[in-house]
């Protein structure tokens, strides 16, 4: 009697090991499919791109459901024909204005300054012109009336900065018109680095891009990590990278790899998981403050209603948004569920991040050519549809 006791026990938990490896085998093999699928939707929306544009090589990062998925393809140069992987180095354009934004705000977090605050509080040279009736947060959102897209191309050193800023003058009344700017924002940065008493590099490289635990994001990119540098490429395949310009640290100077990218963009998801220090300035650049139609104008962040649709994400990029000054409405009233995104190009890159908090969905794409910024968006748009109806 006791033996036959014993192998029913045996048999029982025999019974429970194999059905324990069978739940393992058939979680194991659900995963498996759910990454083939992320990874196939990733295929079929950004691969037909690279040979539509004649893009060399191409990153891009999905986050779902608390899991990273990346896909890299092509070479990082036609010159030595490197494969693009987990350490090419992309520029980002403008998606470099999202870490101008987050420095603001965390200097706003450590009391270092107030985007209530004028320009000649830091830079007195300034404290005269026209320029110190507008607010940091005017700067930052790009709502001071009339700065343009660029700089004038007489622009060029420390000196002319300053005296283009002395001799500027208010058109439009501030905080009612947006314009597109990166002499704005530029601005923005370079007195949020005053405030902090650093260089604005200094402030990215030394402070930000550790405390987001960035490994290979820079605005300077070292000697050892040149070798992973793609070249960029202009509209007649000419290699080509970003030069030095004003204040282009702060608008569009940072190179980043996807693996830093996403996790920069997984902090911005779950931003109560981020590094103390960061998570009051992460939520700070979410806050809308200036809507445009259907965009409200946040810091450095674009937001819109979720759900949202593609034509209105698209319309967000539209020539008459980007390049002509806008009447925009002071936002009183926070959407509580937001869509971000940001484009960003240099000459020879282009580059796209987009995150949906309540979807826990997130992508970033990196290339290393400019594509028009309606495909970069279609795209990713397709990725999120094709993810969130399944």
């Amino acid at each position: 009697m006791l033996f036959i006791a014993k192998s029913k026990r045996q048999a029982k938990f025999s019974i429970f090991i194999l059905a324990m490896a069978l739940t393992s085998y058939s979680s194991a093999n659900e995963i498996s499919e759910n990454k083939k699928n992320i990874e196939t939707t990733i295929n079929q929306s950004f691969k037909p791109l690279m040979k539509k544009y004649g893009v060399l090589g191409m990153a891009v990062g999905v986050i779902y459901n608390g899991e990273n998925h990346e896909q890299y393809y092509g070479i990082q140069s036609n010159i030595d024909s490197k494969a693009v992987d987990k350490q090419t180095i992309f520029e980002l354009g403008s998606v470099s204005k999202l870490f101008t934004a987050t420095a603001g705000a965390y200097a706003e977090s450590k009391g270092k300054l107030s985007f209530q605050d004028h320009p000649g509080q830091y830079w007195p040279a300034l404290q005269k012109s026209e320029i110190n009736k507008i607010s940091l947060l005017e700067l930052a959102t790009y709502t001071s009336g009339n700065l343009p897209l660029q700089f004038p191309d007489n622009v060029k050193t420390d000196q002319q900065i300053l005296q283009y800023f002395q001799n500027w003058h208010i058109k439009n009344p501030p905080g009612q018109y947006r314009q597109y700017s990166n002499p704005s924002i530029g601005l923005f940065g370079e007195l949020t680095a005053r405030s902090m008493k650093v260089p604005f590099t200094s402030l990215l490289e030394q402070v930000i891009f550790p405390k987001f635990n960035l490994k290979q994001t820079y605005v300077n990119i070292p000697k050892q990590q040149q070798k992973h540098y793609a070249f960029g490429y202009d509209q007649m395949n000419n290699p080509i990278r970003v030069t030095p310009g004003p204040l282009d640290a702060q608008a569009y100077g940072v190179k980043s790899t996807l693996p830093d990218m996403l996790t920069f963009l997984n902090a911005n998801l779950n931003p109560e998981k981020a590094n103390s220090d960061l998570k009051k300035a992460i939520l700070a650049t979410h806050k809308g403050y200036y809507k445009l139609g259907n965009m409200t104008q946040a810091l450095g962040w674009e937001v819109f209603s979720y759900p949202t649709s593609l034509e209105i994400l698209q319309e967000s990029n539209s020539e008459k948004i980007v390049m002509q000054s806008n009447y925009v409405e002071r936002n009183t009233t926070q959407i509580k569920s937001k869509v971000f995104h940001k484009t960003g190009s240099t000459n020879g890159f282009g580059s796209y991040v987009i995150f949906i908090p309540e979807a826990k969905f997130g992508l970033v794409m990196l290339m290393n050519k400019k594509i028009p910024n309606q495909e970069r968006i279609k795209a990713a748009y397709e990725v999120f549809n094709q993810l969130n109806n399944k």
